[in-house]
């Protein structure tokens, strides 16, 4: 553990801070804020627009904006979304993160399924619905919005845990004309961030790059990125704009793999000596380039869009995967409004396209460099989804809302080595959704819906070695009902919602060799039901203190129904119960401080037959900060103070009494972080 050098560095952060000038030390700090806090424009809102717009939709939502998360040392979608309730997300290693919405991907023992990933609209996942979490960089986020369940229609979410987009600030949102963040910690961490952002007459741009190096706190886990990311916007006049987005992603990323029970708890920095001896890791490069486009026109708003993202990778673990792909598609949606029989409607009708072409090679992992030949095909995936939704005025504080989605999605496997192993194979799904919503108040609302989901097959479900061709896997189905609450009460703000999912056919995965893929199957019944429930209270204090209470807390109640082989057992995978609370305590001279803690009062079963539960655990962080003057600020960012060892995440198994095997995550221990961030 290398807390005195990570304190070493952040010492001498602050001193070359404080040995700097106050740069733009002219500019008022209303200037900054509000060139941070503008309306958007027409291709992307503000955050304030934004939430308005989520607030129309009767179901499970957030929005979490870039000021929750930058005053820490933020790395993966955890750090974002920490105090989101009903968000599940544990750190695997590096950006590495299990993430579920509502159970989804529930037994997915690498990367993600189940969840929509987007970038500005367009879609990190591949089209066949596998994504991963490399190229989320969480400096160049002005917020993120997350659609629970069937409440992502708008972006074509037809799976169980819906959909998170992530938008890039514009010239018009960026929280600063320029800035530089610094950043130094614990494991030899360093990051350096610079961004700039601009706007004309009629046009706007927003850039930034990122560098990231870190040894990382086990074997095997050093990361070296490099990121780029842009923007530029241009109007023509007050109807019409277009913007283009350009993204760039160097990374290479040591894999420390999985560790037995024992090993995971009192041996957590060590590695498999199999993922030493062949250099395991997942290296990536990729381009992205969008453009999206909006316009009004006889009353409606219309917009389309399409996209490239042109990506390989370099993942020698069991063996080495050799993947370069090609991501395309477009997108296009029309909103209006209509009185019909006295009633008001708002109807949104949209179509999205997606379609990916995948050269995927496997070699013999010789010491992390490619042997022989041992796979060689060419994927293809198509989806075409096409939706329409009528949100309907009954009265003034009532909205019904009607929805419906119908997708096809083709998968073509090209076995170039086993010409008898190629298949293809078509899936249909439709999606209805109904939900109301009642605004008992102004700023308070309550709702239900109830929604179908439909979820296809990955790649790595259907190609299933010894299997040849694809196994027959059923698409994974659900209806989810969910009733909720959200508003501000005073100093209060709430949101809950409680939901209950009936899935059949539901895709879930155990493991038999840690150094193997996890082997597929469809479950006949299964139920998913919980509660999501956040609050945030202020507290003022005397004129200049203010202190403020975060809290989330989720429910994860998944399980079998009356399955033939495993009863009502537990799913794997979750902890039944997940709670985070931040106290926060701030003073109008620039300082704040706040404790975190993150509870888990009992284990998720680790197995089907329900034998093995991980141990449960709190761990105890605190993050501080300092705003030395209107542009200057420092943060300080402590986590796992007590050095508790825990295990954050495994892989599930048949049965843990019999073999527990080696999968394994341990959690991270203790560790500080600290760095500077300058506007100009």
């Amino acid at each position: 553990m290398r807390i005195h050098s990570a304190a070493a560095m952040c010492s001498m952060v602050a001193a070359c801070v404080c040995a700097c000038p106050s740069y733009a030390a002219d500019r008022s700090l209303e200037e900054v804020f509000v060139f941070g806090e503008r309306e958007g424009s027409l291709t992307v809102p503000g955050v304030d627009a934004a939430e308005r717009e989520l607030a129309r939709i009767p179901g499970g939502v957030a929005l979490v904006s870039a000021e929750a998360f930058e005053q820490r040392y933020a790395l993966n979608v955890k750090d974002m979304l920490a105090l989101t309730p009903g968000v599940f997300a544990e750190q695997r290693w590096a950006e590495e993160v299990r993430l579920s919405i509502r159970g989804s991907g529930i037994a997915r023992s690498f990367h993600l399924r189940g969840i929509e990933l987007l970038q500005d609209g367009v879609p990190i996942n591949q089209a066949d619905g596998s994504g991963d979490f490399q190229e989320v960089d969480p400096l160049v986020q002005r917020y993120v919005e997350v659609y629970k369940g069937g409440n992502g229609l708008r972006y074509g979410a037809s799976s169980l845990g819906g959909a998170i987009n992530f938008v890039t600030p514009t010239g018009f949102t960026a929280r600063a004309p320029r800035a530089l963040r610094l950043e130094a910690g614990s494991f030899d961490t360093y990051r350096a961030h610079a961004s700039a952002a601009g706007v004309g007459d009629a046009w706007d741009y927003y850039s930034a790059v990122t560098w990231v190096s870190a040894e990382g706190w086990r074997e095997q886990s050093r990361q070296a990125s490099a990121r780029f990311s842009g923007n530029v916007g241009y109007r023509f006049g007050d109807r019409a704009e277009t913007r283009f987005y350009l993204s760039y992603n160097h990374i290479d990323q040591e894999v420390p793999g999985t560790l037995s029970f024992e090993d995971a708890l009192e041996r957590p920095r060590s590695a498999p000596a199999v993922n030493v001896l062949n250099d395991y890791a997942r290296d990536v490069r990729s381009l992205r380039i969008s453009n999206k486009t909006a316009w009004r026109v006889a009353g409606a708003r219309v917009e389309a869009g399409a996209y490239l993202n042109d990506k390989d990778i370099y993942h020698p673990i069991f063996q080495v995967v050799d993947q370069e792909s090609l991501d395309y598609g477009a997108f296009a949606r029309v909103q209006f409004a209509s009185d019909l029989w006295g009633v008001h409607h708002a109807w949104t009708l949209g179509a999205n396209v997606k379609a990916n072409a995948m050269d995927a090679l496997r070699f013999v992992n010789v010491g992390g460099e490619r042997g022989a030949l041992t796979a060689e095909a060419r994927q293809r995936a198509r989806n075409v989804e096409v939706y329409a939704e009528d949100r309907i005025e009954l009265a003034p504080r009532w909205q019904l809302t009607l929805g419906l989605q119908a997708l096809r999605a083709v998968r073509d496997h090209e076995d170039r080595l086993a010409p008898a192993a190629s298949d293809e194979r078509s899936f249909e799904g439709v999606n209805p959704s109904i939900g109301v919503m009642w605004r008992w108040r102004e700023d308070a609302q309550l709702f239900a819906n109830l929604t179908r989901s439909y979820e296809v097959p990955t790649w790595s479900e259907l190609n299933q070695a010894p299997f040849v061709g694809f196994v027959p896997l059923d698409a994974q189905r659900a209806w989810t009902f969910e009733v909720g609450t959200r508003g501000t009460l005073g100093a209060v703000r709430w949101d809950v919602t409680a939901y209950r999912a009936r899935v059949d056919g539901e895709l879930l995965q155990y493991t038999v060799d840690a150094d193997f893929p996890a082997a597929t199957f469809n479950a006949p019944r299964t139920v998913h039901q919980g509660l999501e429930a956040g609050v945030e209270v202020g507290f003022p204090l005397a004129a200049a203190w203010h202190l403020e209470l975060r809290g989330a807390y989720t429910l994860n109640d998944f399980s079998f129904s009356d399955d033939p082989q495993y009863g009502d057992n537990a799913l794997p995978g979750i902890p039944l119960h997940a709670l985070r609370a931040e106290l926060r305590l701030a003073h109008t001279t620039g300082w704040h401080v706040a404790p975190l803690i993150e509870w888990v009062p009992r284990g998720a079963y680790v197995d089907y037959r329900n034998t093995l539960r991980t141990p449960s655990y709190a761990t105890l962080g605190l993050s501080a900060g300092y705003d030395l003057s209107e542009n200057v600020s420092l943060y300080l960012d402590a986590r796992n103070l007590t050095d508790k060892r825990y295990i954050s995440n495994f892989s599930a198994v048949l049965d843990a009494q019999a073999d527990p095997g080696t999968v394994f995550y341990p959690g991270e221990p203790r560790a500080v972080f600290c760095g500077v961030r300058l506007n100009f």
